[in-house]
């Protein structure tokens, strides 16, 4: 619900210096949120509020979302078309990236979020577009690819992965399944990957207790770890980077910290790899 609310400040933004569009996100909320996300003055002030109390927050969500949005039309423009979104969550991407409508896409997440997601969707857009399915599942005790099979998941078809704001919130030995399966997929199958770096995770010993941070990667060794589940880093971009791939952000009142990663990697056909090594 928080980034869902970060999202919809983006709405107040002037065009020529939003990071993106997104006229769903607020709109599956309920309750105080729900508020909050429809009345312009009571964005505002949490916008405020949030550059003061949690300077980084806001601008760590919205150019995460950023990239992700950017990665997955790419990876869609290059031939995925499949798309899973793993702890999808409130993501409002299949339902506002016009890339997304030529895919198949699954969705997956606990039962009791994704219930409560897909009453907010039914009135909001009625029937759900045809070409999206929704799973529910707790990746940490059941097999992504049992599931998505007994659903008519192709697997050796190229596939996009997003796995945005998960990684964290899960031991690292409950993270490993994903990616090995990710790993497994077809060549030109690729892997978006949001997730906490160690220092912060050391640093931020009592924010991680608040939010329920559990694992964390070296951002020096994450090509390494995701070498070891058949997967090849392509990017891996921070707080650092953002101001020269968006211009947008330059007038800004947003602060930038260095608290959560976003990487894209890819599952290479080894023969073709063996080859140019």
């Amino acid at each position: 619900m928080a980034v869902a609310l970060m999202r919809a400040l983006e709405a107040d933004v002037p065009a020529g210096q939003r990071l993106f569009d997104d006229p769903v996100s607020g709109r599956l909320l309920t309750g105080p949120p729900a508020f909050v996300a429809r009345h312009r003055a009571a964005r505002v002030a949490l916008g405020r509020l949030a550059e003061t109390a949690m300077p980084g927050v806001r601008g760590t969500a919205v150019c995460r979302t950023r990239v992700v949005d950017d990665w997955c039309r790419e990876a869609l423009a290059a031939g995925a078309g499949q798309a899973v979104v793993v702890g999808a969550g409130l993501d409002s991407r299949p339902y506002r990236i016009a890339e997304f409508a030529a895919a198949r896409v699954w969705e997956v997440d606990l039962p009791g979020t994704q219930a409560r997601k897909r009453a907010a969707l039914a009135r909001l857009t009625g029937p759900a577009p045809a070409n999206i399915r929704y799973l529910p599942a707790d990746i940490t005790t059941d097999r992504l690819d049992a599931v998505l099979a007994a659903d008519g998941f192709d697997p050796s078809a190229p596939t996009l992965v997003v796995f945005e704001a998960v990684a964290q919130y899960l031991p690292a030995p409950a993270v490993a399944p994903t990616l090995d399966w990710a790993g497994s997929l077809a060549p030109g199958s690729r892997l978006i990957l949001t997730y906490l770096p160690e220092r912060v995770l050391r640093e931020r010993a009592r924010a991680s207790r608040r939010y329920g941070w559990l694992s964390a990667y070296d951002p020096a060794r994450l090509g390494t770890v995701l070498a070891g589940h058949g997967l090849t880093l392509r990017q891996d971009v921070g707080a650092e980077d953002y101001p020269g791939r968006y211009p947008q952000l330059r007038g800004r009142r947003l602060t930038l910290r260095e608290i959560e990663r976003v990487a894209v990697a890819e599952v290479l056909d080894q023969r073709l790899a063996g080859a140019k090594g």
